[in-house]
């Protein structure tokens, strides 16, 4: 019962930052900056909060097999398979979109702009909308661990 409140309390402040960072301070960001310099702060800022988001989504997944195994396979309430989910949209993000939304800022060429097409509002825009796919998930995810349905 403690380690699923901790585990909680870990992913709602991963949460409330990816929040906070996406809908609050990247926004405020680009009103009060020039536009580059917003870009690179706002850039920094999501690639901090993916990074932790990696990080607890990691545990959150390691925590929730050992339950699962301790509660001799029976299924648990919160899928692994949607925390896997979760990690893998952030990993995409992370490791796919940032970098690809970075070199189209610069001008440069990326190897996945080249094979799939498309200008850096398309990215961007894909960008986003992961975003808010991962925000939907982590809230869905969140208040399954607050009834403490994974045990």
């Amino acid at each position: 019962m403690f380690a699923n409140r901790v585990l909680a309390l870990l992913a709602a402040a991963w949460f409330g930052a990816y929040l906070l960072a996406g809908y609050g301070a990247a926004p405020l960001l680009f009103q009060s900056l020039p536009k580059e310099q917003a870009g690179s702060l706002a850039g920094a800022l999501f690639s901090a909060v993916n990074y932790i988001g990696l990080f607890v989504w990691a545990i959150l997944y390691l925590a929730g097999l050992s339950a699962q195994q301790r509660s001799y396979g029976q299924r648990s309430k919160l899928s692994s398979r949607t925390v896997a989910l979760t990690w893998l949209l952030l990993a995409v993000s992370q490791f796919v979109l940032v970098p690809l939304i970075r070199a189209l800022r610069g001008g440069q060429v990326h190897w996945l702009s080249n094979l799939l097409g498309g200008e850096l509002a398309f990215w961007h825009s894909m960008s986003s909308s992961l975003y808010v796919l991962v925000s939907l998930l982590g809230l869905f995810l969140i208040m399954r661990l607050l009834r403490f349905e994974w045990q």
